[in-house]
């Protein structure tokens, strides 16, 4: 072996000696030479040697560069070959968070919102616990717009708008919590989680505002069965597995349990029975969108004049909107009509829209503007009392 190589191991050698020296010296000793570098107490949450409490009262403050030579700069597992996520895979979250789709929101959503988690570290009100004296309820995290904490458990942290008052509660809770944005941080109405939220329950001009629990059984707890779409666990022969999320569809459950949208018309003859199909994200069947039958013989005489010709009944166009669409999907000859400028519905006299506002001008105006949204879509007919006034949808 030439002279030059020898010095060039012997160099070598004595560069591995100090970059381990270097390492290692701000470390618990190793349980025994070459088995590991950290001692049992370093992960033992109870013991005052625990890891994480050691790192959040180091002084000068903790800097997570240390972990990373051994541990690599992912975590994953580095030179050391055993990764931090083995234990808990959350934390630490200067990468994790910084890589994930929306930072720390993506990362939650993308494992089901394992908020126990958060609590382990953060404490059961996410103020600072025992491991991590520091509160999620801080400036930059969750607070409203006026500063104030809020629970990171709070309708609307993942859906909604996200800075609203942190102490609502009942229906104003609710509506703070409807999209945009949705779930998955969406904010346009052509994404299925934001859809026609707001149109239906806060910013409605054609009907009355819809509350949460009319379409959706409203959770009391984000803990509730259904709540959060979660992995389907199973045993197999090695242990628990979990089922592909590829095969999961997060799609929000619609029941229709509110009492218009299932309104039964024509003396008792049409039962809407009203469905949501994802997949088309369209509403079908629902008196609100057109479901409805109106008999001849139930109408006053007077009212009985604008029956067309021989026609016995009127039917309402019994529309399919869907969630997605937008306006065009909420114009008046959607629900009543045969199509634009067709605004009245079969087996009524055609007339212009400038005339709804003869017969039904306590509802609609002359343009086609709803004057009073608590008289239209609201499970009776409106007429002006000289055509009868009031009555029910027979």
């Amino acid at each position: 072996m030439t002279m030059e190589k020898r010095l060039g191991i012997l160099l070598a050698g004595a560069l591995v000696a100090l970059s381990c020296s270097e390492l290692r010296k701000d470390l618990p000793a190793p349980v025994a030479p070459g088995v590991n570098v950290h001692d049992a107490a370093w992960s033992a949450p109870l013991n005052s040697g625990f890891h994480g409490r050691q790192l959040q009262a180091a002084q000068p403050a903790w800097n997570d560069q240390s972990c990373r030579v051994c541990h690599g700069g992912d975590y994953a597992g580095g030179t050391s070959g055993v990764a931090c996520f083995k234990c808990h895979a959350p934390y630490p979250h200067s990468v994790m968070f910084s890589i994930a789709t929306g930072r720390h929101q993506g990362y939650l959503r993308a494992g089901y919102f394992p908020l126990p988690a958060c609590q382990q570290c953060h404490g059961a009100s996410y103020t600072g616990g025992p491991v991590v004296a520091i509160s999620c309820e801080q400036s930059g995290c969750h607070v409203d717009a006026s500063g104030n904490g809020k629970s990171p458990e709070a309708c609307n942290t993942c859906h909604g708008t996200f800075s609203a008052a942190a102490n609502l509660t009942g229906l104003p809770l609710l509506l703070s919590a409807a999209p945009p944005g949705s779930v998955a941080g969406d904010t346009s109405a052509a994404s299925p989680g934001v859809g026609a939220h707001q149109k239906h329950l806060l910013t409605g001009t054609t009907g009355k505002s819809v509350k949460c629990q009319e379409c959706h059984v409203v959770p009391v707890s984000w803990t509730d069965p259904g709540h959060i779409l979660r992995p389907v666990m199973t045993m197999a022969q090695h242990g628990p597995s979990f089922s592909p999320r590829a095969t999961m569809t997060a799609v929000a459950s619609v029941f229709f349990r509110d009492t218009l949208a299932n309104l039964v018309t024509g003396n008792g003859s049409v039962a809407p029975h009203p469905a949501f199909d994802p997949g088309t994200t369209k509403c079908s069947n629902t008196y609100c969108h057109g479901n409805w039958l109106l008999r001849k013989t139930s109408a006053s005489s007077i009212a009985q004049l604008v029956y067309k010709d021989t026609a016995t009944v009127m039917v309402g166009a019994s529309a399919s909107p869907a969630w997605t669409a937008g306006s065009a999907e909420g114009q008046c000859y959607s629900c009543h009509g045969l199509g634009p400028d067709k605004y009245t519905p079969v087996g009524h006299e055609d007339y212009a829209l400038s005339a709804c506002a003869f017969c039904h001008g306590d509802v609609v105006d002359a343009n086609g503007n709803i004057l009073n949204r608590a008289k239209h879509m609201n499970g009776v007919i409106d007429l002006v009392s000289a055509f009868g006034g009031t009555r029910p949808m027979k």
